[in-house]
């Protein structure tokens, strides 16, 4: 079996490919509301993060004396983290199973399968992302509700942008995932490079604070690497709506997805060209 075949097998059209990848997605929706529970733990915390976040900007803003900091009020900063919350848990956790598929040689029999081995991963992750995404927006809209009230700036005509924005971040998210995954090739543990992507998109992604807020010369750095397009993009956006800057993140995930994607690329070609030539 050659290389290409195990990365990218041809199985009929396209749009038979994109049937196939939904009924993958829609299978595992319906299979995640069995596990209803685990986002609703989720969104429990959430609903913790929110709270607290509420005070402690309430006390920040306070103390300022002011109404905005770095271009964003107190109702719309609250509402940024409800969205970055959002992104940030209800992300494809895909790392840690693709490692273990590549430990324990199962990936030797999921290249044979019928279906693109990312694209399955992929698929079979975003059907899991809407419980966890309705029921994260759900609590954590409802803490931001009762501590600031409604996002004043929400506009319905700019949701389908927000939206795009997020499916990318998404994308984006599981293209550095998948990676660190693949990395298990190479390392026999790859739970360090997860630690160090959380911690750099917690401080540079936003997620920590709005990249707004950071020191110019950090955000002239955060503002460019993929990190901000991750947590920050979708967020900022959703509370402060600004067309060009939507173009420009945009632009920028398209950049970087296809730059990581690339490389995953290469990776997967390099270790599907091992299990062939090993038997896994």
């Amino acid at each position: 079996m050659s290389t290409h075949s195990l990365a990218a097998p041809d199985r009929g059209t396209w749009r038979a490919q994109v049937r196939k990848y939904t009924a993958i997605a829609r299978a595992n929706l319906q299979n995640s509301l069995a596990y209803a529970w685990e986002a609703f733990g989720q969104a429990v915390f959430v609903i913790l993060f929110i709270f607290v976040f509420a005070q402690l900007w309430d006390a920040t803003f306070k103390a300022q004396g002011a109404t905005e900091i770095a271009g964003l009020t107190l109702n719309q900063t609250l509402w940024y983290f409800v969205w970055a919350e959002l992104v940030q848990l209800s992300k494809i956790q895909v790392s840690a199973t693709i490692q273990q598929e590549v430990q324990d040689g199962s990936l030797a029999y999921t290249l044979g399968r019928p279906y693109n081995y990312l694209l399955y991963h992929f698929s079979m992750g975003l059907g899991g992302v809407v419980m966890r995404a309705v029921f994260l927006l759900m609590f954590g809209g409802l803490v931001a509700l009762i501590e600031v009230g409604p996002l004043e700036s929400f506009r319905l005509t700019t949701l389908p942008a927000v939206l795009l924005i997020t499916l990318m971040a998404y994308v984006l998210d599981y293209c550095i995932m998948a990676g660190i995954g693949l990395m298990a090739f190479f390392f026999e543990d790859t739970a360090a490079f997860r630690l160090i992507y959380q911690k750099f998109n917690f401080v540079l992604g936003g997620l920590l604070l709005p990249v707004d807020f950071l020191p110019d010369a950090l955000q002239s750095v955060a503002r460019v690497l993929p990190f901000n397009l991750v947590l920050y993009a979708p967020a900022k956006l959703f509370v402060a709506w600004d067309e060009r800057q939507f173009w420009e993140m945009l632009g920028l995930q398209i950049v970087w997805i296809g730059v990581i994607a690339g490389g995953l690329a290469l990776l997967f070609r390099y270790g599907a060209r091992r299990v062939s030539i090993n038997g896994g």
